[in-house]
């Protein structure tokens, strides 16, 4: 199945040179960087988006800069108690006993 995947790749590979246009390599994953290149995108947006609030010192009904940092700054360790949860974890494994050889 992997030589199929090879010669399809290759097939390509030829027949873009046919017809003279020389792409890149083939991604082996599939099209993954497309879905990066969007949030890539949508995430540089929002910085942009959030320099402008902060630099104009606008809002938007009751979001501003200020505030769009205190959440993302806050530390969600106190809220979610880590310690707490862990422990009640580690009680709740439980390891069965086997027989020594």
């Amino acid at each position: 199945m992997a030589k199929t995947q090879n010669r399809g790749g290759e097939y390509r590979r030829m027949l873009l040179e046919q017809r003279g246009q020389r792409g890149s390599a083939p991604d082996p994953a599939g099209e993954p960087a497309g879905f990066l290149r969007i949030r890539f995108y949508v995430s540089l947006c929002l910085f942009v988006c959030y320099l402008i609030l902060d630099y104009t010192k606008a809002s938007i009904y009751t979001l501003d800069s200020s505030r769009i940092y205190a959440a993302i700054s806050r530390d969600m360790t106190q809220d979610l108690d880590l310690e707490e949860t862990f422990a009640k974890v580690m009680d709740s494994i439980w390891i069965s006993e086997s027989e020594k050889p």
